[in-house]
């Protein structure tokens, strides 16, 4: 009971329950779009390199602006930008939804609309991510991103069987148009939050900055993670999982829908297995996770596993050894997303957080566009069933690499507490190793 009081904790804080909520929402709907579109694209092209290419599309303006979406995210309101995006992402999708009911939909406006939700996602990822940590305290962190993440993992759960009977019952439009209410309701839930948990970080002075201090600014991530080398390492490492397990996203819905031949409902259902999984994950690390001593072993071996949960979907000759390969696949996804997440915020000064995160997902994004190109060619060159088996395997090589390398391995040992000491002004930011003091 202690540990469920504890696991609980952050609820009782107003404002982290408000967007808790309004994003989990969000994010139902986010599910069931995805399914929609998927099984659009699909339907209309058949070919995997053309899904592939739609997924690189939102890719692609979501790396060219991370960077400074991270830098307004600390220079800017938070609270600002993410209501901004969630009302420039109710209008474009409702637009969409009406273009697909009144079948004029292209894969010309297809592609407008991921580049659309590629820009959005650039301003929308650093600000939430920097949000968060704000609306609890540091000993509730483990807590919160277990909660964070088992709403999550609840739309995952929900969000794309509910997208799949929407598709079944009445159309794509229908499924997309439930999604931008979502949005709506996210736009509500954090609208009563308490503006100043949104606060700029770093407040303006009202002095001009030249424009090489404010291109170092904008790197700041970067010099942050230059003194956090065994976390700069394991990002690596991240980013080059995020490009493989790609296979996944690519290969799967052809693997589903034309050689095993599921339908939209069991497609959403499909997905939805791994919900189940991260849920279970979710639940046992927000319990435990403050026992939590070998970091790196626990990253790299569950990010092992992941890689087989893969390659046991090229094996799947039903659905159901599919559905136990997603909920297994859920599982070794949540432990390592919630042991990184934590400990990164711990030793992430407040200040940095925006940059911080937005390097962070600028380096493990960066390999997805590649990854999706990969996971096509793979699909029409070597077949879906072993281009699931090269990607699952390669990341469990890759794992198992990663944890063989000592300054991997020394985050072992790493204390949570910020890295590094700030001493800014009008003219500079000063950066000094914390861990390199006498």
């Amino acid at each position: 009971m202690r540990r469920i009081r504890t696991l609980l904790a952050p609820l009782s804080q107003r404002d982290f329950v408000l967007v808790w909520l309004g994003q989990g929402i969000s994010q139902i709907g986010d599910r069931s779009t995805e399914i929609a579109l998927v099984w659009l694209i699909v339907g209309l092209t058949g070919s995997s390199l053309l899904l592939g290419s739609v997924l690189i599309a939102i890719y692609i303006p979501t790396l060219l602006l991370l960077l400074f979406g991270g830098f307004l995210a600390d220079r800017g309101s938070r609270r600002g930008i993410i209501l901004l995006c969630d009302a420039l992402r109710a209008v474009v999708i409702a637009i969409f939804a009406v273009l697909v009911t009144l079948d004029v939909v292209s894969l010309q406006q297809i592609f407008i609309l991921a580049i659309i939700y590629g820009l959005v996602g650039a301003f929308f990822g650093p600000a939430l991510s920097a949000l968060y940590p704000s609306l609890t305290t540091p000993e509730r962190y483990e807590a919160a991103n277990s909660l964070r993440q088992m709403l999550a993992q609840v739309a995952i759960l929900g969000g794309p069987a509910l997208g799949g009977y929407l598709i079944a019952q009445w159309s794509v439009g229908v499924a997309l148009a439930f999604d931008a209410l979502t949005f709506v309701a996210s736009f509500l839930a954090l609208s009563l939050t308490r503006r100043q948990t949104f606060q700029a970080a770093i407040p303006g002075d009202g002095r001009r900055r030249g424009f090489r201090q404010q291109w170092r600014d904008i790197f700041g991530g970067l010099q942050f993670l230059k003194v956090e080398r065994g976390m700069f390492s394991l990002v690596l490492f991240f980013s080059l999982t995020n490009g493989l397990n790609d296979v996944e996203a690519v290969l799967v819905p052809r693997l589903a829908r034309v050689e095993l031949g599921l339908s939209a409902a069991n497609f959403g259902l499909l997905a939805s297995a791994a919900g189940v999984g991260t849920l279970l994950g979710a639940l046992f690390v927000g319990l435990f996770a403050h026992r939590v001593r070998r970091r790196a072993h626990v990253i790299c071996l569950f990010m092992a596993l992941f890689g087989g949960t893969i390659i046991m979907m090229g094996l799947a000759q039903d659905a159901r050894m599919l559905y136990i390969a997603y909920a297994l696949m859920g599982v070794t996804f949540i432990v390592p997303e919630v042991v990184s997440s934590s400990f990164l915020q711990r030793i992430v000064p407040i200040e940095m957080r925006g940059r911080v995160f937005g390097f962070i997902s600028l380096i493990t994004m960066a390999m997805n566009p590649l990854g999706l190109l990969l996971a096509g060619v793979l699909g029409d060159t070597v077949g879906l069933r072993a281009g699931l088996w090269i990607g699952g395997a390669s990341i469990v090589v890759l794992s198992l690499f990663a944890l063989s390398l000592p300054i991997v391995r020394s985050l072992n040992n790493r204390a949570a507490t910020p890295a590094v000491v700030l001493a800014s002004s009008a003219d500079d930011t000063v950066m000094a190793s914390t861990a390199d003091q006498p």
